[in-house]
């Protein structure tokens, strides 16, 4: 008989040995840290120059793993961060949306570079997460197996309709979450592309289930860096440039979307704010 996932039966029921209630309570009386109404994930290091140019400050005294907190005040909606600087993948990601939902963050957008399975799809293109493929290993531990993992659907439909209002075309549809980055086989790319999936990342499932778990909102929102299947083999972008620009786009969505009143103008830095970063970050 094969053996089923998770490997205890009693796993769903079971008392948790580690809570995030435990580990956040020093930040949860720290009147001086201010904690968001609502934040941004993100997973790439361009994003630090965008913020600075939109008005956030990196502010230092939080927890690990919020290695960068980056806040700016917004208007009478509240407060809008951005985590970054933590990774990427399900694990690293799960727990950062575990201790902010903790801490009362509602509402959450994850943004960042996906890869592409359709040939239509080209580097630097917008796709709005509609849905996600539930093969990394996080989510299981939350909910019983299942194939797909969904966003908040209000929270989609407000990160749908700042969109169309921009005026730029965007894709939507699912993605497929995966752990191992060297274990993406051509088999399994294939076979999700021709079921109309469209982009390949590593944190969608296990981010939109721990949300429905928690009671929280959580949309996604990514920009594509590289291809599957576009041709004899995997491609990334040939030019960095495209890659900063998806960046900015999907960044400056979410940032209206979370704060529709805030002040975002964008102003110039300076050379050495510039942060060097892996193109495929």
């Amino acid at each position: 008989m094969g053996q089923s996932f998770p490997n205890h039966p009693a796993k769903y029921g079971g008392t948790a040995l580690i809570r995030p209630e435990v580990i956040v309570a020093r930040l949860r009386d720290d009147a001086e840290r201010p904690i968001p109404d609502s934040v941004i994930l993100g997973y790439s290091p361009r994003l630090r120059p965008l913020l600075r140019e939109r008005g956030f400050t990196l502010v230092s005294g939080y927890s690990a793993p919020w290695h960068s907190v980056w806040l700016r005040e917004g208007s009478e909606v509240g407060v809008v961060g951005v985590v970054e600087g933590f990774g990427f993948g399900a694990p690293g990601a799960a727990i950062v949306i575990e201790e902010l939902a903790t801490l009362g963050v509602q509402r959450f957008i994850t943004l960042g570079f996906a890869g592409a399975l359709p040939n239509d799809v080209d580097f630097g293109d917008v796709v709005l997460c509609t849905g996600a493929i539930r093969d990394e290993g996080v989510s299981h531990h939350y909910v019983p197996p299942a194939r797909f993992a969904y966003p908040s659907e209000s929270l989609t439909d407000q990160v749908r309709a700042t969109l169309a209002r921009s005026g730029s075309p965007f894709f939507e549809g699912f993605t497929w979450t995966v752990d191992a980055i060297y274990r993406e086989t051509v088999e399994e790319a294939t076979t999700y592309r021709d079921e109309g999936v469209i982009t390949v990342e590593m944190e969608a499932a296990a981010l939109f289930t721990i949300a429905a778990v928690r009671h929280v909102e959580v949309a996604g929102i990514f920009t594509v860096s590289d291809h599957l299947l576009a041709s004899t083999e995997w491609r990334p972008a040939p030019d960095r440039a495209v890659l900063t620009e998806g960046l900015r786009r999907i960044l400056d969505v979410a940032l209206r979307v979370l704060s529709p009143d805030g002040d975002f103008e964008v102003r110039a830095v300076s050379a050495d704010e510039e942060d060097l970063a892996n193109p495929f970050e």
